[in-house]
């Protein structure tokens, strides 16, 4: 049962990071050399897929890392969860203005504003990505070394 549970935190926080990594290293980089009508009409429905996939993803892996470390009373691997959770207040104090202005319906495409946005809301998103990235070498850490 311990080995299902760390697999599963493993493949979901892998998932979790993919997904972090994927916006920053390869999303990111094609919205700001695009056009900038097509920046805000790609970002909308990557945004919207990716910001529910992301959040269900931390619950689902706190409530894993949290059966796991009552069954073997380590609460190093509930510990680590947790501090993924320090995106939710990263992202709705820093994240979630550029998010809105970025996702209004009325949002100008073509202006300045936007392409600043745009190009602000991936040096934000790095943070969350090396968090993240941290995170899943500590769960590995933790499976290795059996700690």
């Amino acid at each position: 049962m311990t080995d299902l549970l760390i697999l599963l935190i493993l493949l979901l926080m892998g998932a979790q990071f993919g997904i972090a990594l994927t916006s920053t290293v390869i999303v990111h980089p094609i919205l700001v050399i695009a056009k900038k009508a097509t920046s805000i009409e790609v970002f909308k429905p990557f945004f919207d897929k990716t910001h529910i996939w992301v959040l269900v993803l931390s619950i689902i892996i706190t409530l894993l890392a949290l059966v796991y470390s009552i069954i073997t009373g380590n609460w190093r691997w509930f510990g680590i969860s947790l501090i993924m959770h320090i995106n939710g207040p990263y992202t709705i104090l820093f994240m979630m203005p550029l998010n809105r202005r970025l996702m209004d319906k009325n949002v100008d495409p073509l202006s300045e504003q936007t392409a600043t946005d745009i190009k602000k809301w991936g040096r934000l998103h790095l943070i969350r990505t090396i968090l993240n990235g941290l995170i899943f070498i500590g769960f590995i850490v933790l499976t290795v070394y059996s700690i």
